[in-house]
């Protein structure tokens, strides 16, 4: 297989013997020795720290409990796979102590059962090699960051020693025994992954599938970046590191995949799907929930129904984008007895949206938020450092290895080129109110570092929610500002098209999908938003909808067609509209939680409350800074004072005075739970309640530092 391992991974390959052994002995009907060889071992020795081989092997069953006795409790694959076994609503405490041991519980079941054949030993090779070897990944990956932040690595024996991790997951991949052409026999992850390749088609000329190729490449890239001198002690070294293990991790989901299609399809075979379900779909959690919801219906909460196949493979395939692999890479089953999907195009809708432009990677921004905010639910003794890592090197869009006209993959990113390119017309005001263009990711990044147990809820809504209201939207404005200037540039031969349509993928977010109406409740970025504050504040259309959605996409639309004919002046009028337009849900949220925390007021509340605010504090204190003074008071939080002391009519008045600056008025904001923002609108007044809104002005944006295009 061509891979020379820098420490010596002999022992932990060997228990690639125990499935095998174990596979013989069911085969021969010795249920009591298959069951030793998994509960104590047979074939993998274990050592001392001084090097001397123990009495005791390392097992099988030793593998999975470590699982569950709290060695995994970073790794997201295995936080994701409890999360995607719990119920709607079940607590984190509940969901650890049902589904923590869920490889040792299944695997066991089939050892008790005669009739099961060898579904024991295989399951040991789906359900418990996998996520030990993944956890090989992180392990390393946690490992280099030690090292990046001081810890000398200990190359022997130490706890340090990411060279070892990646490794000891090489080992378990391949595992010991595993044969080259023309036979491939082997018993691990690198066999199951031969196996997808032959049933579909998804191997090279050799035979070697397309899958163990990469994953092997993957791994040596990892290797020479272990071999440097300074290995782990350079930012760019760890960013590579996480790229790497993501990358990695993304391509096991394939025969996962390829193998729980065939066993739906082969008429024997029923006894294996939900094996194959029980070690992919709980890994959905990460991604759309109402189809992880589906998919878990299907396959986990009831017996495989063979009439439902053609929905679930549908429901499927629309999950690997999310999971970090392509239609291509599944390929085509038994001689296109199920057809290869289709991949993505170009112009995707997004929702009632259809870009021009590829701008879907940056619209799976959505899916970071949502694994931050999965993982962010957990108990952690690292400040969840692996929440952490997602914000500043990103997931979704990092795997993509595509960007939007510069280098952007992450939220941290986003914050980072806010201020860097300043293309925002409210840039100059957001510096202003908040005293520094690097307010926002100090923010997020002292709430990941605080440590207050105490408050675990209220730090875990505070962090996602300036992600996705504050990062997300700060980081749009500047896309309007940088369409606009493209426009304008005629020797820039980058098409405006690319930074409106990345606007449009950030508003909607990857989660909504392609229905015109979005989804019921995937979504979590403004679109969402604004349909969420449409039933509370009486501002839907006829179909349940948010009208400030439909007003944007109508605006959308406009914009993108004025862009493809150059026509910069009528476009920089539509940008102005779209600019104020997205601050509307903000607003309405900002006001929302001021009702919430005045009659009832937790932790959580308080601290969205406080991101919602914040959200769009420099732009009310641009023009009324008396209004901004009243949202200050009531909805940032103050040891021992009161919140929203003032009542919520209050702060929806102070909102009020700015609706005639941003050009938006009472129809789209209404009211909710009798907070009315727009009490003191006098219909007879002379004041015009459309007031032109700042405008992306080619003045204002010369003023602006212009960042260079890649």
């Amino acid at each position: 297989m061509g891979v020379t391992t820098l420490t010596d991974v002999d022992a932990i390959s060997r228990i690639a013997f125990d499935i095998r052994d174990m596979a013989e002995s069911l085969n021969q009907g010795e249920w009591v020795t298959a069951r030793r060889i998994y509960e104590q071992g047979k074939n993998a020795p274990q050592y001392d720290i001084y090097g001397n081989e123990m009495d005791q092997y390392l097992s099988l069953q030793d593998m999975s409990k470590e699982m569950n006795d709290g060695m995994f409790n970073e790794d997201p694959t295995y936080l994701f796979q409890q999360l995607g076994l719990a119920n709607v609503g079940q607590s984190i405490s509940d969901t650890i102590a049902i589904h923590g041991n869920y490889a040792d519980n299944y695997i066991m079941e089939q050892l008790s059962d005669y009739s099961s054949g060898t579904l024991g030993a295989q399951a040991t090779a789906v359900l418990i090699v996998p996520m030990y070897a993944t956890h090989q990944l992180w392990d390393g990956l946690m490992d280099c960051v030690a090292i990046y932040d001081g810890f000398n690595p200990t190359p022997n024996n130490g706890k340090i020693n990411p060279r070892r991790s990646f490794d000891n997951f090489i080992a378990l991949y391949i595992g010991a025994g595993q044969t080259l052409a023309p036979d491939w026999d082997g018993d691990m992850l690198y066999e199951l992954a031969q196996a997808g390749g032959d049933l579909f088609n998804t191997d090279d000329s050799e035979g070697e599938a397309f899958v163990n190729s990469y994953i092997r490449e993957q791994y040596q890239s990892l290797q020479r970046l272990m071999s440097e001198d300074d290995y782990c002690k350079r930012a760019d070294t760890v960013e590579s590191v996480w790229l790497f293990v993501n990358r990695i991790i993304a391509k096991m989901y394939v025969p996962l995949t390829q193998m729980l299609i065939h066993s739906m399809k082969q008429e024997d075979q029923a006894h294996k799907v939900r094996m194959y379900s029980l070690a992919l779909i709980p890994q959905l959690s990460q991604c759309q929930p109402s189809i992880h919801r589906k998919l878990k219906d299907y396959l986990l909460d009831k017996e495989y129904d063979r009439t439902d196949l053609p929905r679930i493979v549908e429901l499927l395939q629309q999950t690997y984008d999310c999971l970090g692999f392509t239609c291509a890479d599944v390929g085509s089953y038994n001689n296109d007895e199920l057809g290869e999907c289709a991949d993505y195009e170009d112009d995707h809708p997004l929702a009632a949206f259809i870009p021009k432009e590829d701008v879907r990677s940056i619209s799976k921004v959505d899916l970071d938020i949502l694994a931050i905010e999965q993982l962010i639910k957990f108990p952690s003794t690292t400040k969840n450092q692996m929440a952490k890592l997602y914000y500043q090197y990103g997931r979704a869009n990092a795997l993509d290895e595509s960007d939007i006209g510069y280098d952007l993959t992450s939220l941290q990113d986003m914050t980072i080129l806010s201020g860097q390119g300043q293309w925002s017309p409210y840039y100059t005001d957001y510096l202003e109110y908040f005293k520094e263009d690097k307010w926002l990711d100090d923010a997020i990044m002292d709430a990941f570092d605080d440590d207050d147990t105490e408050a675990v809820d209220q730090r875990r809504a505070y962090i996602v929610s300036l992600m996705k209201n504050n990062v997300v939207s700060e980081f749009m404005m500047g896309l309007l500002g940088l369409a606009i200037q493209v426009c304008q540039d005629p020797n820039n031969n980058v098409e405006p098209t690319l930074y409106w349509d990345g606007f449009a993928a950030l508003y909607i977010g990857s989660l909504e999908g392609i229905d015109p109406a979005g989804s019921d409740d995937d979504g979590l970025l403004l679109w969402s938003l604004a349909a969420n504050r449409a039933r509370q504040f009486n501002t839907q259309n006829d179909n349940f909808g948010a009208k400030i959605n439909d007003r944007m996409v109508d605006l959308l639309y406009a914009g993108q067609s004025q862009l493809e004919r150059r026509d910069c002046t009528n476009f920089e009028k539509t940008a102005s509209r779209v600019l104020h337009l997205m601050i509307l849900p903000l607003i309405q949220s900002t006001i929302w939680y001021a009702i919430r925390n005045e009659k009832s007021a937790n932790d959580e509340d308080l601290a969205v409350g406080e991101a919602m605010a914040y959200s769009v504090l420099p732009i009310v204190s641009k023009y009324d800074q008396t209004a901004a003074s009243v949202i200050e008071r009531n909805m940032i939080r103050v040891k021992n004072i009161e919140p929203v002391s003032e009542g919520p009519q209050v702060v929806a008045n102070a909102f009020y005075k700015i609706l005639d600056d941003i050009s938006w008025g009472c129809e789209y904001v209404g009211q909710a739970e009798g907070v009315d923002t727009c009490e003191n609108y006098d219909p007879n007044s002379s004041y015009s309640t459309l007031r032109p809104a700042v405008t992306l002005s080619a003045g204002l944006i010369f003023a602006m530092w212009v960042f260079a295009l890649s």
